[in-house]
C-alpha cells in the first residue's frame, strides 16, 4: 500500500473517534458545547475563552490542544485566536494590512499579519 492509501485508511478509521464537542466552564458549572455552536476561541489573560452565539465560557485546555481536535471549518487568525469560518459575517482589509473580522454574533476581532496569507488562501481572497 502506498503512503497516501495508508494515511487515508487511518483517517477513515479515526472519523468515529473525532470529538464533536468541547468541555467548558461557566462559573462552577461544566457544559458540553458542540463545535458548530462555537463562534471563536481566544486567549484572555492566559485563559482560553470559548465564545458562542449566546455566551462566553472558559476552558482549562490550551489553545493548541483544542486546535488539534477542531474540524476543518476553524481557522487560526493569530497566535491567540481561532475563529469558526461558518460564523464569519464579513471582513474588511484595513489600511495597515490587518483583516478586521466581524462575526455573525456581532463580535469584532483582528488578524495578525503573520496569519494574513493563510486567511486569504482559506477564504479565497
Amino acid at each position: 500500500m502506498s503512503e497516501q492509501v495508508t494515511h487515508l485508511v487511518s483517517y477513515i478509521q479515526n472519523l468515529d473517534k473525532q470529538r464533536s464537542s468541547l468541555t467548558v466552564k461557566k462559573g462552577e458549572q461544566v457544559y458540553l458545547v458542540e463545535y458548530d455552536e462555537i463562534v471563536r476561541l481566544y486567549l484572555e489573560d492566559k485563559v482560553l475563552q470559548v465564545e458562542t452565539v449566546e455566551t462566553t465560557y472558559t476552558s482549562n485546555l490550551r489553545l493548541y490542544q483544542v486546535k488539534e481536535d477542531l474540524p476543518a471549518n476553524f481557522l487560526q487568525i493569530s497566535q491567540s485566536e481561532i475563529i469558526h469560518i461558518k460564523q464569519l459575517d464579513h471582513l474588511k482589509l484595513t489600511s495597515n494590512g490587518l483583516v478586521k473580522l466581524v462575526m455573525k454574533n456581532g463580535s469584532v476581532t483582528y488578524s495578525s499579519r503573520r496569519y494574513l496569507k493563510v486567511i486569504k488562501e482559506r477564504l479565497g481572497l
